[in-house]
């Protein structure tokens, strides 16, 4: 293992990151590669690393501390897949009530077989062969791996999640505190050696083992569920609505007002062999409803060109060893700036708990990539230069970053408003109309609820306006399985 870790600077991949505009030092300027400067505080760190934990990572390497693992949870499967999507809907809160969580924890064929619908580098040109990239889609390319690398290492950020209080409750509730606790270490082992070899393996082993799909311990999609059509029209169903209103029903008491009016379910699949893996891959599958929808601009075969380039598995052995540092200097900057640590630091006084707490960070993350996912759309040097910019820590970055955290609290704080409202927590306006709420942050079950509202108040002006908010949301959400 030490002659490994003396050589493995050797072994970097270079393909895709490489010559990228968004990263420092990659766009043609003197200045060093923010590439180098990563590599060499991770070689480094873990040299460090293996001199302080070698008997973590040979029993890893010899399969014991997976074997445990797989001991301590044996019969706990399922209910340790429910708190994981429990803890998730708690967490994300209303920024993913418009998907269905398919989160579990299963065996290594299970995870096999899901991998076998990802092609590799090889079988991808045997395939469909990649014609020259048109000149005018480097830059998309170049977005789209920064994109998927912070995606990448935002879920090998999991053991923040994992060791948060809502999971060692549960883990406790399910397990039994004496086997939770060691539960929760050998996780905690796990992920850390795991890491390391992401770092430290030779990409030729990696490619090898990656060919054969073997050695996989979780997997992430996106799924587009269709619903069954139905028979009743939207004013049909509004009307029936009203009239049990008429009657004196409460609106939580008639059924037909929480039907769902979209044309599919969005389900995000999570697959992992163990509870660490399982948070891992379900951060994936969250952070890839934006990395799906940041394609719906491109037009014709731009979006298979640009998926051809930075698709296969091999593109995340590069994301594995990039991502957690990419991540962390991109969170950062909207973690650290003065609106968003004010709002912790008035949280921490409040003592709120670590889970509050994780999810505040949690949904201004979210909301954040989301929001520099969207800039340039037609001319992605918008967004690769704001990048840049971010990994450089410079004060254009500084100042842009406050300017979306702001626009991100806003948001936030027009939710909770609407869901306290929504719960009767707080009363709205004079009138009967919702409180004032950005478009945006409006779920399709919330508009309409709010179409119905507007019948009720007789605003038919108001109920046209929310059906073509309604139609557009549909629409905008049915691009993302043609990507």
């Amino acid at each position: 293992m030490s002659q490994s870790v003396k050589s493995f600077g050797a072994f970097l991949t270079e393909a895709s990151l490489r010559g990228n505009v968004g990263i420092p030092g990659e766009e043609g300027s003197d200045r060093e590669s923010w590439l180098d400067i990563i590599t060499q505080s991770g070689d480094a760190a873990a040299i460090e690393f293996a001199n302080r934990n070698r008997q973590d990572i040979g029993e890893f390497m010899s399969g014991r501390l997976i074997s445990r693992s797989q001991r301590l949870q044996r019969g706990h499967e399922e209910a340790l897949s429910k708190l994981t999507v429990d803890a998730f809907t708690e967490i994300f809160g209303s920024l993913l009530e418009e998907t269905e969580l398919d989160f579990k924890i299963v065996g290594n064929r299970e995870i096999a077989v899901k991998m076998e619908k990802t092609p590799t580098e090889e079988e991808k040109m045997e395939l469909d062969p990649v014609e020259p990239l048109d000149p005018e889609l480097v830059g998309h390319v170049h977005k789209r791996k920064i994109l998927r690398t912070i995606q990448q290492g935002k879920g090998l950020s999991s053991k923040s999640i994992l060791n948060l209080s809502i999971f060692k409750d549960g883990l406790t509730e399910i397990m039994g505190e004496e086997v939770a606790s060691e539960y929760l270490s050998v996780l905690n082992k796990i992920s850390n050696v795991a890491q390391f070899l992401d770092w430290t393996v030779p990409e030729d082993q990696k490619k090898a083992m990656w060919q054969t799909r073997s050695g996989f311990s979780g997997v992430s999609d996106i799924e587009f569920k269709s619903k069954p059509k139905k028979e009743e029209s939207k004013e049909d169903l509004a009307k029936k609505v009203l009239d049990d209103l008429e009657d004196g029903k409460d609106l939580t008491d008639i059924p037909e007002a929480d039907d769902v009016v979209k044309d599919f379910d969005v389900v995000l699949v999570a697959r992992g062999v163990d509870l660490s893996v399982l948070i891992h891959e379900s951060i994936k599958a969250v952070y890839k409803l934006i990395t799906q929808a940041s394609l719906e601009h491109l037009y014709g075969g731009q979006a298979e060109k640009v998926l051809g380039n930075t698709d296969t598995l091999f593109d995340e052995l590069q994301e594995l060893k990039f991502g957690p540092k990419m991540q962390e200097a991109f969170f950062k900057a909207v973690r650290e700036c003065a609106p968003v640590k004010k709002r912790v630091d008035e949280m921490l006084q409040n003592d709120e708990s670590d889970t509050a707490i994780a999810s505040f960070q949690e949904r201004v993350d979210y909301l954040f990539f989301n929001a520099v996912s969207q800039l340039g759309q037609e001319d992605p040097a918008e967004f690769l230069d704001l990048v840049n910019a971010i990994l450089s820590e410079s004060k254009k970055a500084e100042a842009e970053c406050e300017r979306i955290a702001d626009d991100i609290l806003k948001s936030l704080d027009q939710e909770s408003e609407y869901q306290s409202w929504s719960r009767g927590e707080t009363s709205g306006p004079a009138s009967t109309a919702q409180p004032s709420r950005a478009r945006a942050a409006m779920t399709q079950d919330e508009i309409s609820d709010a179409i119905i509202d507007a019948y009720q108040r007789g605003d038919t002006a108001e109920a046209d306006r929310l059906r073509k908010m309604l139609r557009e949301s549909i629409s905008a959400n049915a691009a993302w399985p043609l990507s």
